[in-house]
This record gives C-alpha cells, structure tokens and sequence, in this order.
C-alpha cells in the first residue's frame, strides 16, 4: 500500500574524528586504503542518552545501536533509577499503554521509520505477549540497573538508523541499525537486576509493521479530512452546511465546499461518493429523505467545484443508521449530523494543508510556547514548549508538563479526551493524543497507526504519542508527538481543545528547529 506522505530521512548520528599528526605528516594512502570500509557503530556501546520520568522518578536510559538479526531486530535500553527514586517502575505498564483493545506489554516503545513513513511494534507470540526479556511484571527499582531487549520486525537492508519512541521522555530520532551479535543482557556491578528470562527470537509468532497515517480538521471543525492509502474521506458537519430540518446550502457552506473540493483536486481519477447521515431526531423515514436529499445537494455544489470528466459523482442517504457515536447528548448528535465524501482512486497523492487564515478563537489558557499555562486537573500543571523540532520531515513536539503543588501528582489524561478524533474509532483514552497542531485554519493531529480492529468493526488507532500518562509525577516529565509533514514552516501552534475528559489550552510561537546533525545522539 501507498502513504500519502513522501519524506526523506534527513538526520543520523556523527562520528567525529581527532587527527593527532600534521597533514604534511601523514604517509600516502596504500592501495587498497580506499576500499577499507570504516567500523560501523559498537552494538555494546550507548548511541543516546535520554532521561526518562518513571514512577515519579528521572531514570537515566542509554539506548544501544539496534541490532539486526535475520528477519528480526532487537532494541537494547540500560536503564537506571537513582536510589532517591520513590516507587519500582514497572516497565510494562510505564512503558506500555491502555487501549479498548487489548496491547502487549511495552506497546508505547516503538521503532519508527520516517522515511518510508512505517511504525514497528514490539513483537508478539503465539499468546499475544510481547517478546522481550524478562516478563510482564518486571521493575526497575531505586538504585538499579537494568539491560531489557525487545524483539521487532528488522528494517529493511541498507537502513543505516532508525527513531526509537521512548515512553515518558522526548522521541530519539536516529539510532544506527547495525548487523551482529547481540549485546549480552548481563551487566557488570552489584546493582544491576537481570532479567528473569532472556530474549528469545524463536517465540516471534508476528512482528508487526504499521503504516503511518495522517488525519486533518478544519475550518473550526467544519471539515474534516483523512487520508489514507486507498481512498480520502471528508467529513462535513451538517451544522455549518444546513439549517436545522433543511437541504439548503447555509452561506457558511461555500467555504467548506471549497476545502473539500481542494482535497479531491490533485488526486487521481475515481469515484467520488456523496453520503448524507443524520442524528436519530425524527422518524427513520424522515431521516432517511432528509439525509438523501442533503447527500444530493453536496454533490450538485462539488460538481460545480471539481471536473466531473474525471470524477463520477455518487449520492446515498443513510439516515440515522450509521452514527459515528452513541446518540446520548446535544454534542454527540451533532458529531453525526453529518455528510460524507469519499474518493476512491488507484493512485493517492499528497494534498498540502491549508494554511490561511488566523487561528480560530479558543476558549481556555493561551499562552506562549515558551511561557507556558497552568491548567487546574484535580491540581495544578505547568505546561511549555519552547521549540519543536524537524525531524525527517516530521515536526516533533516536546510538551513539558511540570507539578506545581502535591495534588498534581497523579498523571496527566487530561491530554485526551474521549471520543477519539477518527469518529468511531476507539481512542486510547491515557494518550496523548488529543493534543493537535495548528497551523492557521487547520488543525493537524498526531501521525497514528492503525492496532486492530474488534470483531464489530471498531479501529483502534495509536498516535506516535505516549500512550499511557497516568504516571506519577513528581517532577517535570517531557511528552514528545510526532506530526506529519505539512510543508515548510517556522514556528506552530499547539493546543487541546476543550471536550469531554480533556482540560481544554493553547500554546502559541513554538519555533521549529531543524535537527543538526550529532544532535539525535543526546535526549534530556
């Protein structure tokens, strides 16, 4: 399958070489001196550093090259808790996640491949249980060390490094693969915890690679659009198109018309279905006219925006039978009043996002990246982010979230909310997911992959976020997103938008730094 976003790996570590003799000093090269390949990375040896905020506590990681062994690839983490931490850190959950659907254990570590645009996650066996070193229960406890290796699909040959997704610390975006022996999981000194089983690459029952997605609303919400391999979906909100009890296009309708249109443009010829839905206010039949005849002027108004020589326009109307949540409240029917588009082509190509127009009002703390807000969740939070950083063409957002008094201890959900932004997908209500970037009228979320689907036909997606943020905090913690490529930019806002379950905030003038080459190999 085909991504819709191209990008090229622009970041890998740099070996510096100290030259002790004059030039003049130097003897000539032999002959065979300019084939002689340079030694790759030490596999034993830490490419990064990174720290990590675990059970209430700074735990030093040093993240060793990834080791490619056949089809597979293993990850090494050294990990170390001071003796003035608090509480063990059990690695399954602090570096793990909780979704609707069952994850493995130490889902949230994740390999990310940039360039082709692919996540690996942590491989499984025959029970579903992630191939790792020790077991689901193992902790990492205060004045400790601990080696754990984690099995996944090997990239491909030639891939000289690859980004390690580290839960609750910023994202490592270039470790070098390398082909070899693997690191030996004891370590030497009176501290050091070894596993209760070593890493075994013969359980490997599946190791999955995802694709990466994108997904874009905007418009104040007007539009929503998602892109995907094989088709491009957009969502219009039948509130800013119809009156109530109407099929007449509102004045307001152009401009999302206009959006939707844009999205279609560029793409390959197909067919482009029209699909109206209501909420379940009124009769069944009275819904069912109503979404058919709101399905029927979409369509009249695209066809004037697009070339219908190219594209076949279809109209359906579903009525209230396909509603993307539960119709419990006011704010759940208006999510389904709604019209769909869908292009289906044999050929996807990137769409860039819209960038006019000024930031939406909003209703909440606004405040600088670098000043930060204090948002009130069952205690205060500081939270900032001086800059982001261009990361193989993604923009990658470090949000630190600091306590400021002892009830701001208990995690921090409030960065997701609970419906998740896919419609009837199923959120990971403990990510960090709901936290979108804006650049002028559209809102971008976190780049996310698809983890299952459940036997009726719930998607569960997770975002190249932390995914599970209900650790205890006692000091400042550091959540990293990655967002796809949107084009050249300078700066971004950041901001979570206020729903059900989130605390809503803004943050504004976040400039984006590319990442200089040796920079990838230190993370605080």
């Amino acid at each position: 399958m085909r991504r819709p976003l191209v990008l090229t790996l622009a970041a890998a570590l740099c070996v510096a070489l100290l030259v002790g003799c004059d030039a003049a000093d130097e003897p000539a090269p032999g002959p065979d001196a300019s084939s002689t390949p340079a030694p790759g990375p030490d596999p034993t040896q830490p490419a990064a550093t990174t720290t990590l905020h675990l059970a209430g506590a700074d735990v030093q990681v040093d993240v060793l090259p990834v080791v490619r062994v056949g089809e597979h690839a293993v990850l090494t983490l050294d990990l170390t808790m001071p003796e003035t931490g608090g509480d063990p850190a059990f690695l399954a959950s602090a570096l793990g996640g909780t979704g609707v659907l069952r994850l493995p254990s130490l889902a949230g570590l994740r390999l990310v491949d940039l360039e082709r645009d692919v996540v690996h996650t942590v491989a499984v066996d025959t029970e579903g249980d992630a191939v790792t070193s020790g077991h689901d229960f193992i902790a990492l406890d205060p004045g400790t060390t601990m080696r754990l290796q984690t099995a996944y699909a090997a990239p491909p040959a030639g891939s000289g490094s690859i980004g390690v997704f580290v839960p609750g610390g910023p994202y490592v975006p270039a470790v070098p693969v390398v082909d070899g022996e693997l690191p030996p999981l004891d370590l030497p000194g009176e501290q050091v915890v070894d596993p209760t089983a070593p890493l075994d690459l013969g359980r490997v029952a599946e190791a999955p690679v995802a694709e990466l997605e994108a997904f874009t609303a905007e418009l104040e919400g007007a539009v929503e659009t998602l892109t995907s391999t094989e088709e491009v979906r957009v969502t219009l909100g039948a509130d800013v198109l119809f009156a109530v009890d109407s099929a007449e296009l509102t004045s307001r309708a152009r401009d999302a018309l206009d959006a939707a249109a844009a999205h279609l443009a560029d793409r390959e010829p197909g067919t482009v279905l029209v699909v109206g839905h209501t909420d379940d206010v009124a009769s069944d039949a009275y819904n069912q006219e109503l979404s058919e005849r709101r399905a029927a002027a979409v369509a009249a108004e695209l066809g004037r925006r697009i070339d219908t020589t190219r594209f076949t326009l279809r109209t359906e109307g579903r009525g209230e039978a396909e509603p993307v949540v539960a119709n419990t409240d006011d704010e759940a029917r208006a999510r389904n009043r709604r019209v769909t588009v869908t292009l289906t082509s044999t050929t996807t190509t990137t769409t860039e996002v819209t960038t006019k127009g000024e930031l939406p009002p909003f209703e909440g703390p606004v405040g600088t990246g670098e000043e930060g807000v204090v948002v009130d969740s069952a205690g205060r939070y500081r939270i900032t982010a001086p800059q982001a950083r261009l990361v193989d063409g993604h923009v990658v957002v470090d949000l630190r979230i600091e306590p400021l008094d002892e009830g701001a201890r208990a995690g921090v959900a409030f960065l997701s909310g609970v419906w998740h932004y896919r419609g009837d997908a199923w959120t990971v209500q403990r990510s960090a997911s709901g936290l979108v970037m804006l650049r002028g009228g559209t809102a971008v979320y976190p780049t996310d992959h698809l983890a299952g689907v459940s036997d009726d036909g719930h998607e569960q997606w997770l975002p190249l976020a932390d995914l599970e943020t209900l650790g205890v905090l006692t000091g400042p913690r550091t959540f990293s997103v990655v967002y796809p490529d949107v084009g050249p930019l300078d700066e971004v806002a950041v901001q979570v938008g206020a729903a059900l379950g989130v605390e809503p905030f803004r943050l504004t003038d976040i400039p984006v730094r590319p990442v200089e080459q040796g920079q990838a190999q230190t993370s605080r």
